[in-house]
């Protein structure tokens, strides 16, 4: 009888999603986060961190998120987040903040931990030092946005926060309900300032209008004052707390739908039909202008020129411009990002040693790394052997191992003399082309701060036509400066270690 050895899978990235929301704030931000840890969880654990939820909301997020955790109420500071890096977060995770009191300051502190973040936005209220930014405003011009050099913008439908049901629906054909025009009446979870009772008075004096479909979440707090008065009105119903297919199939059922300029209203965009929006908050501004002038939607007030009878050709002319914004390929996108953000923060440094010798001559005499090279011939073994191992034992020559997961992908090695540390690295064939070269640079800098603080600058070279290692030197926040008189035809980056 013989052993059989099984191999152990490799444990799923960690996303760790940071929202609040309540009947006080509403509930986009965690709505929105929801619909994208719904996109992930196939692939990556996600956690969700949320300060005092009601019992309904965290029931919901239990259902998608492989944890939950509760946070006491409280301001969101800088000090919350070394809370979480403390006791929740992991350096190989990835961080998403959802929400307006995620600051610079804040964002700063979890990068400090070593995680890959993402911020989602729709205001560019303050810089960000996040990994990605996500806005899902079309419109939204990358000038407008204060960033790190290493930061990815996100913008635009392209990156649409959908829910399952919905993003099916968007892949779907989509024809005018039959039987008598019924209108969907939705202005959000929470509602603070009771739009939905100002407007349902508005459109039950439509005659054109045979059945109004409000809908408000478990955050409204004016329900009985609707309830009160839709009491005596046969012609609306009303709906409580759906959840994603029920809203779907709701939709679908509706011709017509009035929504504030927020997540909901990116829903029956893409489930489709004629849309007609306005704007309940600040925030929603940009959203707003994007919709009205897009054609994704109409402005409300433009509801009282609808027509029942010839509401065929309007709404197939809105549907094809909907399904120009929302094509239902929104997960795709998202994962390819994520898969790219997971490999960077599961990015880990070690010193090299004895045992990596072979595994760094293999890399070093790579044809293509021996091209870039200031030295392009081939390196003999003998020379190799000698030439790391005196490395090896200089504490000023030190030599950096980078892991995904594990296996070696990358190296990066420094050589200090007094205050100012040059530097070289390479990336293994098989995880070049995947954006790890700027995450390779912070984090060996960030390292050999931490083992030299006496190093206040470092400096690297690239060849020119090295286009790869010139933009990740950009990203990682290196500055150009005179060439070196030595190699006057290559580039010259700096850095200060203060500004890692």
């Amino acid at each position: 009888m013989t052993e059989q050895s099984t191999a152990i899978a490799p444990e799923r990235p960690r996303v760790v999603f940071r929202a609040d929301g309540n009947s006080r704030i509403g509930l986009g931000h965690v709505v929105r986060s929801l619909a994208l840890a719904q996109m992930l969880s196939g692939e990556s654990r996600c956690v969700f961190a949320i300060q005092a939820p009601e019992e309904g909301l965290a029931r919901q997020l239990r259902e998608v998120c492989t944890e939950v955790i509760v946070l006491q109420e409280q301001e969101v500071s800088a000090q919350e987040a070394l809370y979480l890096c403390e006791q929740v977060l992991r350096p190989t995770d990835v961080v998403v903040l959802d929400g307006y009191r995620f600051d610079t300051a804040y964002q700063q502190v979890i990068k400090n931990h070593g995680c890959a973040l993402v911020c989602l936005d729709d205001i560019q209220a303050y810089p960000f030092v996040a990994d990605a930014v996500l806005n899902v405003a079309g419109g939204v011009e990358k000038e407008k946005y204060k960033t790190a050099p290493y930061t990815r913008l996100l913008l635009g439908p392209a990156y649409a926060l959908l829910r399952p049901p919905f993003l099916e629906a968007s892949r779907n054909e989509r024809e005018v309900p039959e039987g008598p025009l019924r209108l969907l009446l939705s202005l959000g979870g929470a509602d603070p300032d009771n739009h939905t009772l100002r407007l349902a008075r508005e459109l039950s004096k439509y005659k054109s209008i045979h059945t109004i479909e409000v809908v408000v979440g478990g955050a409204y707090r004016h329900l009985e004052e609707l309830q009160t008065w839709l009491r005596d009105l046969e012609s609306i119903t009303l709906h409580q707390n759906l959840d994603a297919d029920e809203m779907c199939r709701l939709m679908q059922r509706c011709a017509v739908a009035v929504t504030s300029a927020s997540g909901v209203a990116y829903e029956y965009a893409a489930v489709g039909g004629l849309l007609y929006v306005l704007q309940t908050a600040d925030n929603q501004a940009g959203l707003y202008s994007f919709l009205t002038s897009s054609g994704v939607a109409q402005k409300y007030k433009l509801l009282k020129s609808i027509n029942p009878v010839s509401i065929e050709e309007t709404f197939t002319q809105q549907v094809q411009e909907q399904r120009r914004y929302f094509d239902g390929k929104s997960p795709e996108r998202l994962l390819g990002e994520f898969h790219r953000l997971s490999r960077s923060a599961s990015l880990t440094l070690r010193q090299a040693t004895e045992d990596d010798l072979l595994l760094i001559y293999h890399w070093n005499n790579a044809p293509e790394v021996r091209r870039q090279s200031f030295n392009p011939g081939p390196i003999p073994l003998a020379n190799h052997q000698a030439w790391f191992r005196a490395r090896l034992a200089d504490n000023n020559t030190p030599i950096y191992v980078a892991e995904v997961q594990g296996v070696p992908a990358a190296q990066i090695r420094f050589s200090i003399s007094g205050s100012t540390a040059t530097l070289s690295y390479l990336i293994d064939k098989n995880y070049r082309g995947k954006g790890l070269g700027h995450t390779v640079l912070l984090k060996g800098v960030e390292k050999l701060k931490r083992e030299h603080p006496e190093v206040a600058l470092v400096e690297g070279l690239v060849q020119r036509d090295n286009i790869a290692s010139v933009r990740a030197f950009e990203k990682a926040g290196f500055a150009y400066v005179a060439p070196d008189p030595e190699h006057p035809e290559a580039y010259r980056f700096v850095l200060e270690t203060g500004k890692v």
